[in-house]
């Protein structure tokens, strides 16, 4: 792979085929180094953003304590020797990933390449995904993985959502990604070195659509046909859920409207920003 160096990360909710993603670049392009969520006793603080990260991020901002564990993630990234760098962990996005890209620029001399991926799936499926899983069921996993929908610097209004319980905190949750990809690719529009992209679920079992994307971010050096490896991090063992509260469930998807441009824009002409 000639020209700049390229890395790949996402702006995604999780429960949205990132284990996949990280699977289809490493089958594609064997000499990349590609993870999906770099996690383990030992790598919090240092490669995945913790608990205090995220959660000093989405109330006070790019605080010193959250630049600190950038310098050190970013030290760790510029270190690989792949002229590709995959990591499609969904939570980097939430702890400032985008707000400290000038460390990530200047440790490599600027000669990169970065690529985000808006990768989306279906709200109805995404909701009961978090559901099966019991994803939302306490605070301390929301402030680890996920967000909470009292954190100040929210781009979206809890508001009536509060009273659908967990379906209400889900959907909230990832109309508030969605609005955070959209105010990120509209207030890093036109800066030199970053690409935003937008993929389904469904984009990651099609390899006409995957082989344009995989062209894209690889400067065209997709070595050869696109490949589909098998999906990853399928849900196993689902609850059963009241078919009373499904049919309310898909109810609510579909009558709750909601614009992540249009929510991002407001947000960005109010001069408010995470």
């Amino acid at each position: 792979m000639s020209g700049p160096r390229r890395l790949l990360f996402t702006l995604t909710a999780g429960r949205s085929g990132t284990a996949s993603l990280a699977e289809i670049v490493r089958v594609n392009f064997p000499t990349a180094e590609s993870h999906h969520e770099i996690i383990g006793w030992d790598r919090f603080g240092l490669d995945s953003p913790d608990l205090s990260t995220m959660t000093l991020f989405n109330s006070q901002g790019n605080v010193t304590a959250v630049r600190d564990f950038w310098a050190r993630k970013f030290d760790r990234v510029a270190a690989s020797s792949a002229a590709f760098y995959a990591e499609s962990s969904h939570v980097l996005m939430k702890a400032g990933l985008l707000e400290n890209l000038d460390l990530l620029q200047a440790r490599l001399d600027g000669a990169v390449e970065i690529h985000f991926v808006d990768l989306r799936r279906d709200l109805f499926d995404n909701v009961m995904s978090f559901r099966s899983r019991f994803d939302f069921t306490n605070k301390s996993m929301w402030w680890l993985w996920y967000l909470d929908p009292q954190y100040p610097r929210n781009l979206v209004e809890f508001g009536k959502l509060a009273d659908f319980g967990l379906n209400g905190v889900c959907l909230w949750y990832l109309f508030e990604v969605r609005a955070r990809a959209a105010y990120y690719r509209q207030l890093f529009a036109g800066r030199p070195g970053l690409i935003f992209h937008r993929l389904d679920l469904a984009d990651l079992q099609d390899a006409a659509a995957l082989g344009t994307f995989l062209d894209a971010v690889s400067g065209g050096a997709l070595p050869g046909p696109c490949r589909l490896p098998e999906r990853q991090n399928r849900g196993k063992n689902k609850p059963a859920f009241p078919p009373r509260e499904v049919e309310l469930l898909r109810r609510m998807v579909t009558e709750i409207r909601f614009d992540p441009e249009a929510t991002a824009q407001a947000f960005i002409a109010q001069g408010r920003r995470l």
